[in-house]
């Protein structure tokens, strides 16, 4: 990934032999100053608002704009349109990354602090990757739906959940939950009522792509990045605890693929992934 900054430049998006290559110059400082605005509010609610580490976000922020150019380039030429939603989007995500580090002045650092990031073995790093790569899945599901409330806030669960014809269903507080050992069973029985007999109209497809695309990486991660680090451990509850986030991750690409509602996925997310997240690798909530 080359990313190369000239000032008082406007972004330039070209197409190559069939492939989108961005290239970036500068983007707008509205923009940018926008864009931290945005991540800073879709973080601000979270009841399982885990406390951020600045590695995890850029290799979090890396992974998305990595899916929005591959969602770009399978959008070209057929949906030109998708396509160019996609490199916008990446745009916008590689210059967060890049600015990201002040210590990062070239394309020469950006690459070195990518390749120390994505040979870190830390778990509580990936970890963290994880949850933030599942909150982002949440808000393009809820802009795929055309949702008027923030799916990544565990409080608007008693709004989500209005619809819902099953009176016995989960009920979730409002305020943060800490998980201990204990909470494994509950966990385990599995005591969530999905309502999936609908499948949900798409508003913006291109979320959608996104958050579809989005939940194939996640499981990648999971797959490459901490399920080796589990047989380590002698935990029980932890070992528990990280099966439930294996099963979690392939429900929540399944839900996705059926589009289920928002209902379903917040539950999900919110009462088996960050929970378990939680427990087996001792994140901490912020404060």
């Amino acid at each position: 990934m080359s990313i190369t900054f000239k000032p008082n430049h406007m972004t330039l998006l070209s197409m190559n032999k069939g492939k989108i290559v961005i290239s970036i110059q500068l983007c707008l400082l509205g923009n940018f100053v926008a864009l931290v605005a945005e991540f800073s509010n879709n973080t601000a609610g979270y009841a399982h608002n885990f406390s951020p580490n600045s590695l995890s976000t850029f290799i979090s922020i890396v992974h998305a704009a990595d899916v929005e150019i591959s969602l770009a380039n399978s959008n070209f030429p057929a949906n030109v349109t998708l396509a160019l939603d996609h490199s916008k989007n990446a745009v916008k995500l590689m210059n967060y990354a890049y600015r990201s580090d002040d210590e990062i002045i070239d394309d020469i650092d950006f690459v070195r602090k990518y390749n120390n990031a994505m040979r870190s073995q830390n778990e509580t790093i990936h970890a963290l990757v994880v949850a933030n790569i599942v909150d982002r899945i949440l808000s393009e599901y809820g802009e795929a739906l055309d949702i008027q409330y923030d799916l990544t806030n565990m409080s608007n669960m008693n709004m989500a959940m209005q619809d819902m014809s099953n009176s016995d269903s989960f009920i979730f507080p409002s305020s943060p939950v800490h998980i201990t050992n204990e909470s494994i069973p509950l966990i385990e029985r599995g005591e969530i009522n999905y309502n999936n007999n609908t499948s949900i109209n798409i508003v913006n497809f291109d979320n959608y792509a996104s958050a579809q695309k989005l939940s194939e990486v996640v499981l990648q991660i999971f797959n490459d990045q901490l399920s080796p680090l589990a047989g380590s451990s002698n935990n029980t509850a932890n070992k528990a605890a990280i099966t439930m986030i294996d099963k979690g991750i392939i429900e929540l690409k399944d839900l996705l693929s059926n589009r289920a509602s928002a209902q379903d996925v917040m539950m999900l997310v919110h009462g088996k992934l960050h929970p378990s997240l939680q427990l087996a690798y001792g994140l901490k909530l912020k404060q």
